[in-house]
């Protein structure tokens, strides 16, 4: 993992206990937060307790593997776990946001979680697992979402660019036949100097 903040991208923790192993320390943050929630809505909905049962296995794996021997445990794995750490509380901060802005606007329009699942065509469950970031939105759901709810796409999709992606595209500039083309960072706009 290299730079912070990582691409932002949605986790789907369903895809990530299919897969059935934790092959990073982003895959383990987003794991143990996701570990978090799931705790909270298997209260509701018990049908998500196997679901996180599954995931904590995976977590104590991945530990047991990485975590338990101190004297393996390098300044590199040190580093990638607290850079993994401070991605995954972004992207929580992001989901939260999000979650807040479409509950807002439906009861705005006098509806319910229950109908934004109707208009998406997907179960209460399902769309619970959505706004909760258990499950990833679909780009079509979140396209939906910006015309029906008239939500700006960037409270709807995650638009960060990590350090890494930013670092190659300046390498690229560099590339390019006008020379007086420029990156403004953070916003990654390109600029005539």
């Amino acid at each position: 993992m290299a730079g912070l903040p990582h691409n932002m991208k949605e986790a789907d923790i369903r895809s990530i206990v299919k897969k059935g192993e934790l092959l990073s320390e982003l895959d383990f943050e987003r794991a143990s937060m996701a570990d978090r929630t799931l705790r909270v809505l298997s209260k509701i909905d018990p049908s998500l307790s196997e679901l996180r049962n599954e995931l904590r296995a995976l977590l104590v794996a991945y530990e047991s593997l990485h975590w338990t021997d101190a004297d393996k445990i390098s300044e590199k794995q040190l580093a990638e776990s607290g850079m993994a750490e401070q991605v995954v509380f972004a992207e929580q901060r992001f989901l939260k946001h999000r979650k807040e802005i479409i509950l807002a606007r439906l009861t705005e329009l006098g509806l319910i979680q229950k109908d934004l699942g109707t208009l998406l065509n997907h179960s209460k469950s399902y769309t619970s697992e959505l706004l909760n970031g258990i499950r990833a939105f679909s780009s079509n759901d979140l396209i939906l979402i910006h015309k029906l709810l008239k939500i700006d796409l960037s409270d709807l999709f995650p638009t960060h660019i990590s350090a890494q992606t930013q670092k190659r595209i300046q390498d690229s500039i560099s590339k390019i036949s006008s020379k007086n083309i420029r990156l403004k960072a953070p916003e990654l706009e390109l600029t005539n100097s």
